[in-house]
């Protein structure tokens, strides 16, 4: 069975500052750079992985700092982008207080959707396609697909089989690992949100 490690990209000043991101080029921050760095080193417990990330620069970032310690390359894979938030892009979460959009986007995630945007049953759909494209590829190597916080809840709803409303409670932090062994549309849950010692993944 493949395992998948599910890595969030590290912080930007946007995280700390409330502004929505969607895919716009953000960059990473120096403690993002340091976060990816730190992780990079306790991936090297694992044999060479497969490694898959978001185009969005963000996580794109992140992926070139792992590739840079890991020795491997890096793979694209646009279904791993960001939940497109349509006209929310580029202004603050609190400026949504109390606004039904947003309410119903953490309480209605399967079917909410920003101006423009994407609901999280859209973005797990392509999620999920771009994983079963990835473990078809990587034999018994494990791989690591770095990528944004609501894109990993969804992956690992589907493949825990368990509601999208129920992941909104999950949290992910910056660089943090998840990781998931596969079979076939089912999982097993490893580790969620951590940054343990990998070498027991081996």
């Amino acid at each position: 069975m493949p395992t998948i490690l599910l890595v969030r990209h590290g912080e930007t000043d946007w995280n700390r500052s409330g502004q929505i991101m969607g895919i716009r080029p953000v960059p990473l921050n120096q403690n993002g750079l340091t976060q990816a760095a730190r992780l990079a080193l306790q991936l090297t417990a694992l044999p060479a992985p497969a490694l898959y990330s978001s185009p969005v620069v963000r996580a794109r970032q992140t992926a070139d700092v792992l590739a840079s310690t890991l020795h491997v390359p890096v793979i694209e894979e646009p279904g791993l982008s960001e939940i497109g938030v349509g006209e929310w892009e580029g202004r603050y979460w609190n400026e949504f207080d109390g606004d039904p959009a947003r309410v119903n986007f953490y309480r209605l995630p399967q079917e909410a959707r920003p101006p423009g945007g994407e609901t999280l049953g859209e973005v797990q759909r392509r999620a999920v396609a771009s994983v079963e494209r990835a473990t078809s590829h990587t034999h018994d190597k494990p791989a690591i697909l770095v990528t944004h916080a609501d894109v990993i809840r969804t992956i690992v709803a589907h493949y825990l089989e368990t509601d999208l409303q129920t992941m909104r409670h999950m949290q992910i932090g910056h660089a943090s690992v998840t990781a998931l062994k596969i079979d076939g549309s089912s999982g097993m849950l490893l580790c969620l949100n951590s940054l343990p010692d990998l070498g027991w993944l081996q």
